[in-house]
Protein backbone atom coordinates (compact mmCIF):
# COMPACT_ATOMS: atom_id res chain seq x y z
CA UNK A 1 0.00 0.00 0.00
CA UNK A 2 1.19 3.63 -1.11
CA UNK A 3 0.50 6.42 1.04
CA UNK A 4 1.28 9.59 -0.45
CA UNK A 5 1.45 13.26 1.51
CA UNK A 6 3.09 16.63 1.63
CA UNK A 7 6.23 16.92 2.33
CA UNK A 8 7.55 18.17 5.45
CA UNK A 9 10.66 20.14 6.09
CA UNK A 10 11.56 16.64 8.23
CA UNK A 11 11.26 14.45 5.18
CA UNK A 12 13.54 16.56 2.99
CA UNK A 13 16.87 14.53 3.97
CA UNK A 14 15.07 11.17 2.42
CA UNK A 15 13.18 12.73 -0.22
CA UNK A 16 16.56 14.56 -1.18
CA UNK A 17 18.67 10.48 -1.06
CA UNK A 18 15.85 9.50 -3.23
CA UNK A 19 16.54 11.82 -6.20
CA UNK A 20 20.12 11.85 -5.72
CA UNK A 21 20.08 8.05 -6.09
CA UNK A 22 17.08 7.56 -8.49
CA UNK A 23 18.14 10.24 -11.20
CA UNK A 24 22.35 9.01 -10.81
CA UNK A 25 21.33 5.46 -11.40
CA UNK A 26 19.28 6.24 -14.67
CA UNK A 27 21.67 8.95 -15.64
CA UNK A 28 24.53 7.06 -15.11
CA UNK A 29 23.67 3.78 -16.52
CA UNK A 30 23.34 5.79 -19.88
CA UNK A 31 26.28 7.84 -19.61
CA UNK A 32 24.92 11.13 -18.39
CA UNK A 33 26.12 13.37 -15.89
CA UNK A 34 23.52 13.66 -12.93
CA UNK A 35 21.48 16.70 -12.37
CA UNK A 36 22.09 15.86 -8.52
CA UNK A 37 26.18 15.60 -8.27
CA UNK A 38 25.29 15.62 -4.56
CA UNK A 39 22.43 15.06 -1.79
CA UNK A 40 22.92 18.64 -0.60
CA UNK A 41 22.64 19.73 -4.22
CA UNK A 42 18.78 17.37 -4.14
CA UNK A 43 18.30 18.50 -0.86
CA UNK A 44 18.65 22.20 -1.53
CA UNK A 45 15.95 21.46 -4.39
CA UNK A 46 13.51 20.13 -2.21
CA UNK A 47 13.79 23.41 0.64
CA UNK A 48 13.39 25.57 -2.18
CA UNK A 49 10.23 24.27 -3.49
CA UNK A 50 8.89 23.97 0.10
CA UNK A 51 9.50 27.95 -0.32
CA UNK A 52 8.27 28.79 -3.48
CA UNK A 53 5.35 25.96 -3.70
CA UNK A 54 4.42 24.09 -0.54
CA UNK A 55 1.18 22.85 -1.68
CA UNK A 56 2.89 21.34 -4.69
CA UNK A 57 5.48 19.15 -2.94
CA UNK A 58 4.62 15.38 -2.15
CA UNK A 59 6.00 12.44 -0.56
CA UNK A 60 5.15 8.80 -0.82
CA UNK A 61 5.43 5.97 1.90
CA UNK A 62 5.61 2.88 1.91
CA UNK A 63 4.94 1.22 5.23
CA UNK A 64 7.15 3.50 7.17
CA UNK A 65 9.59 4.07 4.84
CA UNK A 66 9.97 7.07 2.48
CA UNK A 67 9.73 5.77 -1.07
CA UNK A 68 9.10 8.43 -3.23
CA UNK A 69 9.15 12.08 -3.86
CA UNK A 70 7.46 14.82 -6.47
CA UNK A 71 6.78 18.23 -7.08
CA UNK A 72 3.68 20.39 -8.44
CA UNK A 73 4.06 24.05 -9.20
CA UNK A 74 0.52 25.31 -9.95
CA UNK A 75 0.73 28.69 -12.15
CA UNK A 76 -3.09 29.49 -13.06
CA UNK A 77 -3.82 27.73 -16.22
CA UNK A 78 -0.87 25.95 -16.16
CA UNK A 79 0.73 23.63 -14.03
CA UNK A 80 4.33 22.27 -14.47
CA UNK A 81 5.17 18.76 -13.19
CA UNK A 82 8.40 17.71 -11.14
CA UNK A 83 11.26 16.71 -10.70
CA UNK A 84 9.40 13.19 -9.52
CA UNK A 85 11.31 9.97 -8.37
CA UNK A 86 10.76 6.59 -6.69
CA UNK A 87 13.50 5.18 -4.51
CA UNK A 88 15.59 2.20 -7.08
CA UNK A 89 13.66 -0.88 -5.86
CA UNK A 90 10.37 0.60 -4.23
CA UNK A 91 7.70 -1.21 -4.46
CA UNK A 92 5.08 -0.73 -7.88
CA UNK A 93 2.92 2.26 -8.01
CA UNK A 94 4.86 5.16 -6.07
CA UNK A 95 5.22 7.29 -9.65
CA UNK A 96 1.45 6.38 -10.21
CA UNK A 97 0.12 7.62 -6.46
CA UNK A 98 2.61 10.63 -6.90
CA UNK A 99 0.76 11.80 -10.02
CA UNK A 100 -2.42 11.35 -8.80
CA UNK A 101 -1.61 13.30 -6.02
CA UNK A 102 -0.24 16.04 -7.73
CA UNK A 103 -2.59 15.97 -10.48
CA UNK A 104 -5.02 17.40 -7.23
CA UNK A 105 -2.94 20.06 -6.77
CA UNK A 106 -3.16 20.87 -10.26
CA UNK A 107 -7.20 20.56 -10.16
CA UNK A 108 -7.69 24.20 -11.39
CA UNK A 109 -5.16 24.33 -14.05
CA UNK A 110 -6.83 22.91 -17.40
CA UNK A 111 -2.97 22.45 -18.98
CA UNK A 112 -0.40 20.01 -16.68
CA UNK A 113 2.91 20.07 -18.56
CA UNK A 114 6.42 17.82 -17.37
CA UNK A 115 9.83 16.89 -18.63
CA UNK A 116 10.84 13.53 -19.72
CA UNK A 117 14.00 12.24 -20.27
CA UNK A 118 13.55 10.59 -23.52
CA UNK A 119 16.77 7.60 -23.11
CA UNK A 120 13.90 6.27 -19.78
CA UNK A 121 11.32 4.57 -21.69
CA UNK A 122 9.85 3.25 -18.09
CA UNK A 123 8.44 7.53 -17.62
CA UNK A 124 7.73 7.90 -20.83
CA UNK A 125 5.18 4.78 -20.89
CA UNK A 126 3.44 5.74 -17.37
CA UNK A 127 3.08 9.52 -18.76
CA UNK A 128 1.42 8.16 -21.61
CA UNK A 129 -1.28 6.36 -20.12
CA UNK A 130 -1.86 8.57 -17.83
CA UNK A 131 -2.62 11.26 -21.12
CA UNK A 132 0.14 13.31 -21.30
CA UNK A 133 1.49 13.64 -25.31
CA UNK A 134 4.78 15.18 -26.78
CA UNK A 135 4.26 18.65 -27.57
CA UNK A 136 8.38 19.51 -28.13
CA UNK A 137 11.41 17.52 -27.87
CA UNK A 138 13.97 20.11 -25.19
CA UNK A 139 17.35 19.07 -26.03
CA UNK A 140 19.55 19.59 -22.13
CA UNK A 141 22.55 21.74 -23.83
CA UNK A 142 26.09 22.66 -22.14
CA UNK A 143 28.53 24.48 -22.75
CA UNK A 144 32.23 23.91 -21.47
CA UNK A 145 32.91 28.35 -22.40
CA UNK A 146 30.53 30.42 -23.72
CA UNK A 147 31.51 32.14 -26.79
CA UNK A 148 30.80 35.68 -27.19
CA UNK A 149 29.35 37.11 -30.54
CA UNK A 150 31.04 38.59 -32.88
CA UNK A 151 29.10 41.62 -32.48
CA UNK A 152 26.56 42.85 -29.48
CA UNK A 153 23.23 41.98 -30.51
CA UNK A 154 21.03 44.71 -31.72
CA UNK A 155 17.79 45.63 -29.64
CA UNK A 156 18.79 43.76 -26.83
CA UNK A 157 19.78 45.38 -23.27
CA UNK A 158 19.73 44.42 -19.54
CA UNK A 159 16.00 44.17 -17.65
CA UNK A 160 15.18 47.14 -15.20
CA UNK A 161 13.47 46.73 -12.10
CA UNK A 162 10.87 49.10 -14.15
CA UNK A 163 10.00 46.62 -16.75
CA UNK A 164 9.34 43.62 -14.91
CA UNK A 165 5.51 44.65 -15.01
CA UNK A 166 5.74 44.64 -18.52
CA UNK A 167 7.63 41.40 -18.77
CA UNK A 168 4.81 39.74 -16.35
CA UNK A 169 1.92 40.79 -18.94
CA UNK A 170 3.89 39.75 -21.88
CA UNK A 171 4.98 36.15 -20.45
CA UNK A 172 1.32 35.51 -19.25
CA UNK A 173 0.01 36.45 -22.52
CA UNK A 174 2.81 34.52 -24.50
CA UNK A 175 2.21 30.82 -22.06
CA UNK A 176 -0.94 31.33 -20.57
CA UNK A 177 1.03 30.81 -17.23
CA UNK A 178 0.88 33.22 -14.27
CA UNK A 179 4.57 32.97 -13.49
CA UNK A 180 5.10 36.72 -11.53
CA UNK A 181 6.22 34.44 -8.24
CA UNK A 182 8.83 33.16 -10.19
CA UNK A 183 9.93 36.36 -12.76
CA UNK A 184 10.21 38.01 -8.93
CA UNK A 185 12.29 35.38 -7.94
CA UNK A 186 14.26 35.32 -10.68
CA UNK A 187 15.01 39.24 -10.89
CA UNK A 188 15.53 39.01 -7.24
CA UNK A 189 18.70 36.09 -7.61
CA UNK A 190 20.09 36.57 -11.08
CA UNK A 191 19.88 38.11 -14.26
CA UNK A 192 18.10 39.41 -17.29
CA UNK A 193 18.01 40.62 -20.53
CA UNK A 194 15.18 42.58 -22.72
CA UNK A 195 14.44 42.92 -26.21
CA UNK A 196 12.76 45.75 -27.69
CA UNK A 197 10.30 46.12 -30.32
CA UNK A 198 10.49 48.61 -33.08
CA UNK A 199 8.07 50.99 -31.15
CA UNK A 200 9.76 50.36 -27.59
CA UNK A 201 7.93 47.97 -26.34
CA UNK A 202 9.09 44.66 -24.49
CA UNK A 203 9.55 41.75 -27.90
CA UNK A 204 11.41 39.39 -25.29
CA UNK A 205 13.34 38.29 -22.52
CA UNK A 206 15.82 36.04 -21.20
CA UNK A 207 16.67 35.48 -17.42
CA UNK A 208 19.89 33.85 -16.20
CA UNK A 209 21.75 32.96 -12.70
CA UNK A 210 25.69 32.95 -12.56
CA UNK A 211 26.50 29.80 -10.63
CA UNK A 212 29.67 29.41 -8.93
CA UNK A 213 29.70 26.22 -10.85
CA UNK A 214 28.11 27.21 -14.57
CA UNK A 215 25.46 29.45 -15.60
CA UNK A 216 21.60 28.40 -15.54
CA UNK A 217 19.98 30.21 -18.45
CA UNK A 218 16.31 30.53 -18.90
CA UNK A 219 13.09 30.49 -18.69
CA UNK A 220 13.09 32.69 -21.99
CA UNK A 221 10.21 33.84 -24.32
CA UNK A 222 10.64 36.06 -27.71
CA UNK A 223 8.49 37.17 -30.18
CA UNK A 224 10.97 34.95 -33.17
CA UNK A 225 13.56 32.91 -32.93
CA UNK A 226 15.84 35.36 -33.95
CA UNK A 227 14.74 37.59 -31.19
CA UNK A 228 15.35 34.70 -29.04
CA UNK A 229 19.19 33.84 -30.46
CA UNK A 230 19.96 37.85 -29.83
CA UNK A 231 19.10 37.09 -26.50
CA UNK A 232 21.33 34.05 -26.11
CA UNK A 233 24.06 36.25 -27.88
CA UNK A 234 23.81 38.81 -25.19
CA UNK A 235 24.14 36.18 -22.17
CA UNK A 236 27.39 34.88 -23.70
CA UNK A 237 28.56 38.84 -24.23
CA UNK A 238 28.03 39.42 -20.51
CA UNK A 239 29.75 36.32 -19.02
CA UNK A 240 32.03 35.17 -22.05
CA UNK A 241 34.45 31.89 -21.10
CA UNK A 242 31.76 30.61 -18.30
CA UNK A 243 30.34 27.20 -18.21
CA UNK A 244 26.19 27.02 -18.66
CA UNK A 245 23.14 25.38 -19.00
CA UNK A 246 20.13 25.77 -21.08
CA UNK A 247 16.64 24.03 -21.53
CA UNK A 248 16.18 24.51 -25.39
CA UNK A 249 13.08 23.62 -27.79
CA UNK A 250 13.17 21.88 -30.65
CA UNK A 251 10.59 24.40 -32.47
CA UNK A 252 12.72 26.47 -33.23
CA UNK A 253 16.09 25.18 -34.76
CA UNK A 254 17.93 28.91 -35.52
CA UNK A 255 18.16 29.25 -31.74
CA UNK A 256 19.39 25.79 -31.36
CA UNK A 257 21.96 26.79 -34.12
CA UNK A 258 22.89 30.29 -32.14
CA UNK A 259 23.19 28.35 -29.20
CA UNK A 260 25.60 25.65 -30.77
CA UNK A 261 27.65 28.88 -32.09
CA UNK A 262 28.01 30.15 -28.61
CA UNK A 263 30.04 26.97 -27.69
CA UNK A 264 26.47 24.52 -26.47
CA UNK A 265 26.29 20.99 -27.22
CA UNK A 266 23.53 18.87 -26.66
CA UNK A 267 23.72 16.55 -24.03
CA UNK A 268 20.31 14.70 -24.15
CA UNK A 269 17.21 15.14 -25.26
CA UNK A 270 14.32 15.31 -23.18
CA UNK A 271 9.97 15.42 -24.07
CA UNK A 272 7.56 18.41 -22.87
CA UNK A 273 4.63 16.15 -22.28
CA UNK A 274 1.39 17.90 -22.12
CA UNK A 275 -1.78 17.00 -20.77
CA UNK A 276 -4.51 19.57 -21.75
CA UNK A 277 -4.37 22.59 -24.52
CA UNK A 278 -0.91 23.96 -25.28
CA UNK A 279 -0.57 26.80 -27.54
CA UNK A 280 3.14 27.83 -27.60
CA UNK A 281 5.08 30.87 -27.65
CA UNK A 282 6.55 32.11 -31.18
CA UNK A 283 10.21 31.58 -29.24
CA UNK A 284 11.18 29.74 -26.14
CA UNK A 285 13.87 28.61 -23.30
CA UNK A 286 11.98 26.40 -20.72
CA UNK A 287 13.04 27.02 -16.90
CA UNK A 288 14.90 24.98 -15.14
CA UNK A 289 13.89 26.27 -11.88
CA UNK A 290 10.89 25.47 -11.33
CA UNK A 291 10.95 22.60 -13.63
CA UNK A 292 9.40 22.40 -16.99
CA UNK A 293 8.04 25.66 -16.55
Amino acid sequence: MIRVGRLERADVEAAAGILFDAFGSVYRQRGHAPPFPTRDSAAWLCRAYLDLDPEGCAVAWSAAEVVGVGFAHPRGAVTSIGPLAARPGAPPGVARALMTRLAAVAAHSSSLRLFQDSFNPDSFGLYARLGYTVVDVAPYLLAERLTPPPVPPPSVRALRPDDLPAVERYDLARTGADRRPDIALLASTGSGLVSIGAQGEISGYLFFRSLPARVVIGPGVAESAQGMADLVDGVALDLPGRAAVIRGSAATPAVLLRAFERGFRVDHLGNLMVAGPYTPPPAQLYALFPESL
